[in-house]
């Protein structure tokens, strides 16, 4: 029996009063980050969890895996990424780079991903649907402390019967599961080296899993920063060595945005690892496969069906939203005119991004006006219009530094998607969506970063 509205009020009536055992809860069970001066608090979470339709739920989870095996196939195709990436390469350093190390991939590697999945539930013609933001390889972190707050509201929820509707969240247990699974197919001996960036708040979520991996299942790992493995990782014979360790993952939880490579040794260890043995998650076409542009070209029937069929397609589409360069002519509500125009006369239902995964790079409103007016032709090369996701707000409960407040809320629900493909061009030995990270932010709020303070880990119920 789904819980029904009146019940849903009441929880946010008597939401306070829970704040101090979700707190308690929260900073036992690591759901932390650290602040400034060495300190940790608790990471901003719900105390009501979001009242979902179960459609909704059930579409994002299936897409996550449909997504997973798109984007794979997408990325063997080196002449496609080439051919709709080249003004980007020339007007992105970042892309360009990528390109590089693509350059020197060691031909043969199974693929390995960790990927998270992240959709809105729009408001459509038809009722809510999932409708895409992105895909994230490297950005696809708190999975976590996803599932701890999971394990929270079971915990703060137990004498009311909502506990049984609460929809199910492995996500911590599922990457680590999967991050296993991959080392013993691949069979390289040698450790999973997380490549993780300086300073990192989210260090303690990063520990479990490594610490997971570690003892559960007996996987050595390593832990280091980009800039340290170029100076010190050495290729012998095709395997990269790290402090005289054989690397066997390189899995990536940094490596997304342009500060994480500060210096061309950053660059050096992409390059070393694209040449070695040890299988890069993700690797370099992947990443280059997960950019906005390419997003952007698959939003076009013609070029989607190159790698899925014309009914997939049909099921794909229906998730997606429009995307425009901004220097192309499109047709949007009745009117046809160039998108930077058209964006700068509707600034509030359209977004500009740059090709990258990851939040806090987007232009929203005033500052997308502003950032539109001062780009040359060739920088706009660098970014893409997204339409806004149309969604209903409702009202919530958010704990931050201890303190309930109340809200008016969006929110964004994010499963991780793993798979394996021993053959690139094979089938996968798995391919499948476990856990979710759900992301509610105030509707005052344009970026959806946890760790930025835009946002809150939230729990769904149906």
């Amino acid at each position: 029996m789904s819980i029904t509205a009146e019940r849903h009020i009441q929880l946010l009536e008597n939401a306070s009063n829970l704040a101090r055992e979700a707190a308690e809860f929260a900073l036992a069970h690591g759901v932390i980050r650290y602040v400034d001066g060495g300190g940790v608090t608790h990471l901003p979470l719900s105390l009501v969890p979001w009242k979902a339709e179960s459609s909704f739920v059930e579409e994002t989870r299936e897409l996550t895996v449909l997504y997973n095996d798109l984007y794979h196939r997408v990325a063997q195709h080196t002449e496609f990424l080439a051919e709709h990436l080249s003004t980007a390469r020339s007007a992105d350093d970042f892309i360009a780079h990528l390109f590089e190390a693509l350059e020197q991939e060691r031909p043969g590697k199974p693929a390995l991903y960790l990927n998270r999945n992240d959709c809105m539930p729009a408001d459509t013609p038809t009722g809510v649907w999932p409708k895409q933001v992105e895909m994230n390889l490297m950005a696809s972190a708190l999975g976590e402390a996803s599932a701890k707050v999971y394990e929270m509201h079971r915990y703060l929820y137990r004498h009311n019967p909502l506990a049984a509707n609460l929809v199910e969240n492995s996500a911590g247990e599922g990457l680590t599961w999967a991050l296993n699974e991959g080392y013993r197919a691949i069979g390289n001996p040698g450790v999973v080296l997380y490549l993780v960036p300086d300073g990192e708040p989210n260090a303690f979520g990063q520990r479990i899993s490594e610490v997971r991996l570690n003892r559960l299942y007996g996987v050595p790992t390593a832990r280091t920063n980009l800039e340290t493995l170029g100076r010190e990782g050495e290729l012998r014979d095709g395997v990269l060595y790290f402090r005289d360790e054989p690397v066997a993952i390189a899995y990536f939880r940094s490596g997304y945005a342009p500060h994480h490579y500060p210096n061309e040794y950053a660059w050096k260890a992409r390059q070393l690892i694209e040449a070695s043995t040890a299988v890069s998650v993700p690797n370099a076409r992947t990443q280059l496969a997960n950019t906005k542009m390419i997003q952007l070209k698959l939003a076009r029937r013609e070029l989607l069906e190159q790698f899925v069929s014309p009914s997939l397609a049909d099921r794909l589409l229906k998730s997606m939203v429009g995307f425009a360069n901004l220097g192309q002519e499109i047709e949007w509500h009745g009117q046809r005119a160039p998108a930077r125009e058209l964006a700068l006369a509707n600034p509030d239902v359209w977004v500009l991004k740059p090709h990258r995964e990851g939040g806090g790079n987007n232009y929203f409103g005033d500052q997308m006006v502003a950032k539109l007016g001062s780009i040359t032709e060739r920088e706009a090369e660098a970014f893409i219009l997204m339409e806004k996701i149309i969604q209903q707000p409702f009202r919530s409960v958010r704990l931050v530094n201890h303190e309930p407040i109340a809200c008016e809320c969006f929110t964004e629900m994010g499963f991780f998607g793993l798979a394996y493909y021993p053959e690139v061009d094979g089938d996968p030995v798995f391919n499948q969506a476990r856990g979710y990270l759900l992301r509610t932010k105030d509707t005052t709020m344009d970026e959806g970063l946890v760790l930025g303070g835009f946002s809150f880990l939230d729990v769904a119920v149906v």
